[in-house]
Formats: structure tokens, sequence, C-alpha cells
């Protein structure tokens, strides 16, 4: 797993998102004026974002901040729960069956923030970070032999059902990273799960991924499932190096 084998590789970088102080030398507060040094700058931010984004999901299980079927073991969180922005799911302690709820504000907030400020601000569940939107996207409970994606609410966390699922919430993850203006501020698209390898896809079709999406499930960025082997399915093998229906293929970064 990237987080595992290169924690101390991106501990920096994970250190910068988490803080409110300057940001490294290869996250440039200011861009290039030439469009294609800010397309490179741009599409590096990204991809050492996400790689972050990897080492703070990490962090976040191991330290259990999330437990909402109360089994001791941690689960993944969203962008506005990482960034200590909104409250976190919790477990109903007063239900028959621990099971997911809303947190309460004033008492479960993140109060060490493992992402930085801009990872806490959402509308229409993404993320406008230098250049890219980011997306999260946590499991939903197995149905008919997969396991959907169950989207951030709208402005971060998630504050009422359907819940992600306890169990596959503790085991997977994906988060998918594209330009806010194609030809402008990036061409590629990006993807990471909790395998912690980047995948990217060069986003050259006559519809790329661009922009924020202008409702809920809108259709700038990709579906939860786009990087996947399986229509509908988190559950199953990441899709590299083979086109889909919509003729996107996926490959690691180098």
């Amino acid at each position: 797993m990237y987080a595992i084998r290169n924690l101390f590789a991106v501990s920096w970088l994970a250190i910068a998102l988490a803080s409110g102080g300057p940001a490294p030398t290869s996250l440039p507060t200011s861009h290039p004026a030439s469009a294609a040094d800010r397309i490179s700058t741009d599409e590096a931010s990204a991809i050492d974002a996400l790689r972050a984004i990897v080492e703070a999901q990490e962090r976040f299980k191991s330290g259990a901040h999330i437990d909402t079927n109360c089994d001791g073991e941690g689960e993944y969180g969203y962008f506005a729960e990482i960034a200590g922005s909104v409250a976190m799911r919790v477990g109903c302690h007063n239900c028959q069956n621990c099971q997911p709820e809303a947190g309460n504000p004033a008492v479960d907030v993140l109060l060490r923030p493992l992402l930085r400020r801009p990872f806490g601000i959402l509308r229409w569940s993404c993320v406008s970070y230098r250049g890219y939107l980011f997306q999260m996207w946590l499991p939903g409970p197995v149905s008919v032999g997969r396991v959907a994606g169950t989207l951030e609410d709208s402005y971060g966390g998630k504050q009422a059902a359907p819940y992600p699922d306890p169990v596959n919430g503790a085991h997977m993850w994906c988060c998918y990273a594209w330009p806010v203006a194609y030809e402008l501020t990036g061409r590629r698209a990006f993807f990471v799960n909790e395998r912690g390898e980047v995948l990217e896809y060069a986003n050259r079709s006559s519809s790329p991924y661009s922009g924020r999406p202008i409702a809920p499930h809108d259709d700038n960025g990709p579906g939860f499932d786009e990087a996947y082997s399986v229509s509908g399915d988190m559950g199953s093998p990441l899709r590299i190096g083979v086109a889909n229906a919509n003729g996107t293929i996926w490959y690691p970064v180098p």
C-alpha cells in the first residue's frame, strides 16, 4: 500500500495540507504566466495532494476517529470530516444495534485536522484546490454483489442517511481530481483509492472532465466507478490500461 510504503516520503506534504502555514515550494501560491507551465504546475499539485490525502486517510482510520458500528475498527472519512470543518459521523449508542448517525457539531468535530482548510470547504460535494476539483466517495453496503459509492454531502460530511457502510467503510474509499478549467488549469484527470497508487486519464475526449458540477451527481466529473473494472462496484479491481464503454483508460502516474 502506498500509504505504508511511502509514509515518510509524503509526510512533509501531509503536514502542509493539515496546517494553516505556508505551502511548500512544490505547491506554489502563484501560477507561472505561461499556460503550459500553469497546467504542469497544477497537475503536479493535484498528484501531490492525492498522495497526501492517502496518508491523511490512513492516519484518520488508524486513529479510529469514526467508528459507526462500534466494533473498535476505524473507518475512512470524507474531506470535511478529515479537515475538521463538519461533525464526524458517530455510532448510535442508544440504538438497539450500533449504527451510523450524524455527529454533534459541538463535540464531534476533529480537533486536530489532518487536511488543511481548503479541503473542508465544499460545494456540490467538491473541493477546489489549486486549479483542480477533488471529490471523495465512501462505500455503501454490498447489494446484488456490488458496492456502490456514497457521495459526500453538498457542503461536506454526511449529516443524513444513506450513510457509508461501516464494514466496507473500514476498507474502501476513492477520490477523483479533474481540472477546474480544461486547458487552463490542467488536462489530465486523476484517481486514488485505499491502495495508494495514483492513476491518470489523459482526458482528451470531446467532452473532457472539466469544471464544478452545477448539481449533485452532475457529469462534469467522473462517477465513483469510473476507474473500476466492474460498473457500479467499488469492490472490483481497478481498470488499468483497459478502455470502458466511454473509452477512458487509466494508467499509473509515473
